[in-house]
């Protein structure tokens, strides 16, 4: 299965001191959403904090309460200093990597590294309404919303692809198109439609989460993770490990389990 990991709270002293951020699953959506998150101020005090957002192919649906926006957003790169105005209340959903694409017919480019009203792809979304609700009765609206837009669909190829890729990721780009019975040019093109990304760089991303899984278990070692997610080499693994979130992989395995 692919279950991206996101921990700000271990990557930024500033952020866990200053947020509370949660994740629960989202069964309910059959297959389409990954999970739901939320973020929560502990503090009443008007600061600025950063957050790490790590780079998962996914797309979200984003609500952001007391600024009043709400749409979606992806980010095809680890975003190291996503600037947070606090206190603010802010909640959402992570999507299948290709789910916003057959969700909405849109292609993944108009949400990747962009942000999309929600108007602009569900004309009936009330946000007046929405944003008028408290915090606990808004959230259960989302939910609904949201509930409509999957009921009586079913997830494609695209979207179920990335859990078949961490399942058994493809050493390269070629290795991919000939799993997928593509041409390269082909592959980039329903790449950049459905996941707003490259192959290449949907690759790296697949590998660098099944890190995350092995790296954030309690009896993590690094030198599990060459037999698993399909580095050539050490020094491949530690270069697009930190190029992903900032740290070595020792690094993460020392403050994860302090």
């Amino acid at each position: 299965m692919y279950y991206p990991i996101q921990i700000p709270y271990l990557l930024n002293m500033e952020f866990s001191q200053n947020m509370r951020y949660t994740e629960e699953s989202a069964d309910e959506y059959g297959g389409f959403v990954i999970c739901y998150w939320e973020m929560q101020p502990l503090t009443k005090t008007k600061l600025s904090a950063s957050n790490i957002i790590a780079t998962d192919a996914c797309i979200d649906l984003v609500a952001s309460f007391d600024e009043k926006s709400i749409g979606f957003a992806g980010m095809s790169r680890t975003v190291f200093d996503f600037e947070l105005e606090l206190p603010s209340r802010s909640f959402g959903v992570r999507m299948m990597p290709g789910a916003f694409h057959q969700l909405t017919g849109l292609p993944a480019t108009a949400a990747m590294d962009n942000f999309l009203p929600i108007e602009t792809v569900f004309t009936d979304f009330d946000s007046g309404y929405f944003f008028s609700l408290p915090f606990a009765q808004a959230k259960a609206y989302f939910r609904k919303a949201l509930m409509s837009c999957t009921k009586g669909n079913t997830p494609d190829q695209f979207t179920l692809l990335f859990h078949q890729l961490s399942e058994k990721t493809p050493a390269t780009v070629a290795e991919l198109c000939k799993e997928l019975h593509l041409s390269p040019r082909q592959c980039q093109r329903l790449f950049k439609l459905h996941y707003g990304i490259t192959p290449k760089m949907a690759l790296s991303i697949v590998r660098f989460h099944k890190c995350m899984e092995i790296l954030t278990s309690p009896k993590a070692k690094p030198s599990d993770i060459l037999n698993v997610a399909g580095y050539y080499d050490q020094p491949h693994f530690i270069r697009d490990f930190k190029s992903n979130i900032g740290i070595t992989p020792l690094e993460l395995i020392r403050t994860y389990q302090s």
